[in-house]
């Protein structure tokens, strides 16, 4: 099976980019323009700190995708998630909805440790929840034990496909 990418939503990482970079930038350039302004040196130097961590940490996800292949799911978020997780290890995927709490999820990555849950969104729509067989553990410098994981993507249909063709395709061979 070929690498099978899998889009998710990314207007609100365009949407907090443009607002928000906007707002750096514009108390920037008021500092920057006005010698007589208070804390003139605080924003001169604030400014450019938060506008940089924002853009490295909200500009990568708009130019990735998760992906599948026939042994391993890819998830990735730009800087905020990069993890393999082996299809075998997949028992049951589904689509699911956020009744309450979408916003306390909100969009990034977010785990909870007491449910070992993973959220991986960039919405509060087109839910997939994967569960796996054993707690797999996920993270770059702290390792989390996950046993399910919600993302959203684009056409939830298209992914449960695709891993219900890689799922049973790894049980095969």
């Amino acid at each position: 099976m070929a690498e099978t990418m899998i889009a998710y939503p990314k207007h609100w990482f365009v949407l907090i980019v443009l607002v928000v970079e906007s707002i750096v930038l514009y108390l920037f350039l008021a500092a920057l323009l006005d010698a007589n302004s208070i804390l003139r040196e605080f924003w001169l130097v604030l400014c450019p700190l938060v506008g940089g961590i924002l853009f490295l940490l909200l500009v990568p996800p708009i130019f990735t995708n998760h992906s599948i292949t026939s042994s391993v799911l890819r998830l990735r978020m730009g800087l905020l998630i990069d993890a393999e997780i082996p299809t075998s290890a997949i028992v049951k995927v589904k689509e699911t909805s956020m009744t309450r709490g979408g916003l306390k999820i909100g969009i990034g990555v977010r785990y909870l440790p007491i449910t070992r849950h993973l959220f991986v969104t960039s919405g509060f729509g087109n839910l997939v929840s994967l569960k796996l067989e054993e707690a797999v553990p996920i993270g770059k410098l702290r390792k989390r034990m996950v046993e399910e994981i919600i993302v959203n993507v684009n056409f939830p249909r298209g992914m449960m496909d695709a891993l219900e063709n890689a799922t049973s395709g790894s049980r095969k061979g």
